[in-house]
């Protein structure tokens, strides 16, 4: 139960932070103080705006949280795998924090690339990627 309330939280909190980030979210929120003003008075609507607030101090943070953790798998990805990083690491940060956690745990048992070519005896290098329209990627070059 727990599990499925947290992914909720996850995918609600991440659709929320987006949706909250956008112009929309700023004329909504302007038009609602308007008419808040103008039908309830300045000290019902003070206290409606207090309450959103600290509501999305919550879910911003869960937000953040989550993609920080995700940010931080992705680096190890890159400094350990230089060979190539896990294709599933990307998109990771939309997961939610157990998700994020049982990676991080994959990860901690899975041999490095570093390890891998000190056997072998080879080194690599990374190289920066971006493609026309995409993110910039980070890849082990020859």
């Amino acid at each position: 139960m727990g599990g499925r309330i947290s992914k909720f939280f996850s995918r609600f909190s991440n659709w929320l932070a987006k949706w909250m980030g956008s112009h929309w979210a700023f004329v909504t929120a302007a038009i609602l103080v308007v008419v808040g003003l103008l039908t309830v008075g300045v000290e019902d609507t003070n206290i409606s705006i207090s309450v959103v607030t600290l509501l999305m101090v919550f879910v911003l943070q869960n937000t953040q949280n989550r993609d920080s953790a995700a940010l931080h798998l992705k680096m190890d990805e890159i400094i350990t795998h230089l060979e190539g990083p896990r294709d599933e690491l990307a998109g990771v940060e939309s997961k939610s924090h157990e998700e994020i956690e049982e990676l991080r745990v994959e990860e901690g048992k899975q041999p490095t690339a570093r390890q891998s070519r000190a056997r072998r005896g080879t080194s690599a290098r990374l190289v920066l990627v971006r493609s026309l329209h995409g993110p910039l990627v980070v890849r082990a070059g020859a």
